[in-house]
């Protein structure tokens, strides 16, 4: 309980940062797609049966991403959600914060890459995961085996492997969407903060 409470103080504890990240230029980084949706993006595509309405698609966003894709800021350092799993009773100890019967229990990993030249401050960092099929509002919950909270600081050149768990309603389905909010000196915090949708499974 002590370490699900420690989670949620670091989660919202950059909502009362000052605002004093930089420049304001509207964008925090580019996406940097998982290699198999890179290679069908470089195989050969056949004419739009439409090429008026094909120009007039506009392509996604940076900031929305899939899971197994990263998001590197303009400082070098990116984060990769890797997974989305769901929580089985054995991961869950005695006195771990445990999913209701009407709820689906899960786990978002994620890596962060500090490719900057200087140590990241892990705690100016927050978290958050919705569901996105109707919207569905999720809950902390806290299952210690397997579990990496985030906070510290990131040497460069270092990758860490951090864990976060939730409750999503059943009747909500089993999509989710997770968002990665940065705050510091080092990015433009009124910009888009990425996120990645992905299925529990």
């Amino acid at each position: 309980m002590i370490r699900l409470r420690t989670a949620l103080a670091a989660a919202t504890a950059v909502t009362l940062l000052p605002l004093t990240a930089a420049c304001g230029d509207g964008e925090q980084g580019t996406a940097e797609r998982a290699a198999t949706e890179r290679q069908a993006d470089d195989a050969p595509k056949e004419p739009a049966a439409d090429e008026e309405q094909a120009a007039d698609e506009e392509p996604a966003e940076d900031t929305e991403l899939a899971v197994g894709d990263g998001f590197r800021y303009k400082d070098g350092v990116k984060v990769t959600v890797t997974k989305v799993s769901k929580l089985k009773a054995t991961d869950f100890g005695e006195y771990d914060v445990k999913p209701e019967a009407d709820q689906t229990g899960f786990r978002v990993t994620w890596d962060i890459t500090n490719g900057s030249k200087k140590p990241i401050d892990l705690d100016a960092w927050g978290f958050d995961a919705q569901g996105a099929t109707t919207g569905g509002t999720t809950e902390s919950v806290f299952a210690e085996n397997g579990s990496r909270l985030m906070g510290g600081r990131l040497a460069p050149a270092k990758t860490g492997t951090f864990t976060s768990e939730y409750a999503l309603p059943k009747a909500d389905g089993l999509d989710i969407v997770f968002t990665m909010t940065r705050m510091d000196e080092s990015v433009d915090i009124l910009a888009e903060d990425p996120h990645w949708t992905g299925s529990i499974k």
